[in-house]
């Protein structure tokens, strides 16, 4: 089923009808190119064939990519921040499709409701939130399936091009995949710059048996050790655990010093020069050395 709000003239016309228009301060700008909404979800469909998987979106809006969701007829939370697409989901979209759970407010406030749950996730995210977003979702939510994100392109581009303290602390949890580049003019208003898809996979369905932070104490570690060792921009390893802040702690330096050691790194390298295997092999040696 597709959304009654999915053209540029359709959404004029809603907006001049609830005396609104899209605010910059939810990132609001709108999908109106029906073959990347097609392409979507059928990247995603064969990802949740279980039948106890369900899906849920972050910031529904005019329910462009809401409709064909809900069409798979699974259960799906929603999450929504703006007053007017909350009321049109309650008005509109909820009597349609039964299987359907509405959260009002904002998204961080309201995702512990699916962190107990085997989910999978769809999501056209703010730029400032993307971060925190996606964080919270893989350390958060232990039986994440995964999840589709419509991203700044330049984000995307990081997560996948670079070695950053961002795109390293992810690959402890899934791979990151840049699945197509979304042209601006595909969403109303048009935003400045172009827009990507990135695919977030957990390691378990890839089958990667790489260590992972399993506990919140061993992902603050694991966060704390890339803090650390990319404080500074282009720094050797070395000067960065002498004088960064996040090793001020004596205990904390000592054990990241011998898990250096015990994993092969020269102090003298770059946090960039490493791959994602020296880092995750660096972070299963501190804990294990601070677990003693």
């Amino acid at each position: 089923m597709k959304s009654p709000y999915s053209t540029i003239s359709q959404i004029q016309t809603f907006f001049e009808q609830k005396g609104i228009r899209a605010q910059k301060k939810f990132g609001q700008n709108f999908l109106i190119d029906g073959n990347i909404v097609e392409y979507i979800v059928n990247v995603a469909k064969p990802l949740f064939v279980e039948e106890d998987i369900s899906l849920a979106e972050i910031g529904i809006g005019l329910g462009t990519l809401t409709y064909p969701i809900l069409s798979l007829q699974k259960q799906t939370d929603l999450f929504e921040i703006d007053f007017a697409y909350i009321q049109l989901a309650q008005e509109e979209i909820l009597p349609k499709f039964p299987k359907a759970n509405l959260y009002a407010g904002d998204a961080l406030e309201n995702l512990f409701h699916i962190f107990p749950k085997r989910v999978f996730v769809f999501g056209n995210l703010p730029y400032h939130l993307t971060t925190e977003i996606i964080n919270t979702l893989i350390i958060h939510c232990r039986k994440f399936q995964g999840g589709i994100f419509m991203v700044q392109k330049e984000f995307a581009e990081r997560l996948v091009k670079e070695t950053s303290s961002l795109s390293i602390f992810l690959s402890a949890f899934c791979d990151v995949k840049y699945l197509k580049t979304v042209h601006k003019n595909c969403f109303f208003p048009i935003p400045k710059i172009h827009s990507a898809l990135i695919l977030l996979t957990p390691k378990s369905k890839v089958g990667k048996e790489d260590w992972s932070p399993k506990t919140e104490e061993e992902v603050a570690l694991w966060s704390r050790m890339l803090r650390t060792l990319f404080w500074g921009k282009r720094k050797q390893i070395q000067v960065s655990l002498r004088e960064s802040p996040f090793s001020e702690d004596p205990k904390f330096r000592e054990a990241l010093g011998q898990a250096l050691v015990q994993s092969g790194i020269p102090p003298t390298k770059r946090p960039e020069e490493l791959n994602h295997e020296q880092f995750l092999n660096l972070g299963q040696h501190l804990l294990d050395i601070l677990s003693k």
